[in-house]
């Protein structure tokens, strides 16, 4: 049985799995694209810890996670607490906010959004996502998604 096939056979079956591999490498990303995203998942208040509310106090901003989701914590210029999506709208880098400047910064191709989350220069096709940032009388921070 081994000795019924020859180089062309090998050739033709070499060429056939190359052929496979090209479609199924053209074909997922395509695919991919095309499925819808999930659903955005909402929760409720997130309390930021006691060392987050510190470092807050200590270097102006923080990154906290709540559902999946980085948010940025910061400090603005007014002295007011502040919150937005921690994922730059252009390739998903992390921001950081740079309080000598009031503006968060995205070091990935250096784009910059002003305290409200718009875009002020660089890439980004859209603002930040927006949060509101509550204190209770506990000096308790909660951080909830904005609703749309």
């Amino acid at each position: 049985m081994i000795g019924d096939y020859t180089r062309r056979s090998f050739l033709d079956g070499l060429l056939g799995v190359a052929t496979l591999g090209w479609i199924g490498s053209v074909l997922y990303p395509v695919l991919s694209y095309l499925k819808p995203p999930p659903p955005p998942v909402r929760s409720g208040p997130v309390r930021l810890s006691p060392s987050a509310t510190e470092r807050i106090e200590r270097e102006a901003f923080t990154i906290v996670s709540a559902a999946g989701k980085r948010i940025l914590v910061f400090r603005d210029g007014d002295r007011n607490l502040r919150a937005l999506d921690a994922r730059c709208t252009h390739e998903g880098c992390t921001v950081q906010y740079v309080p000598k400047e009031s503006v968060v910064w995205c070091a990935c191709h250096n784009a910059r959004f002003d305290e409200q989350g718009r875009v002020i220069s660089g890439p980004p096709p859209r603002p930040l996502g927006r949060y509101i940032v509550k204190k209770d009388g506990a000096g308790n921070v909660f951080v909830h998604q904005e609703s749309a």
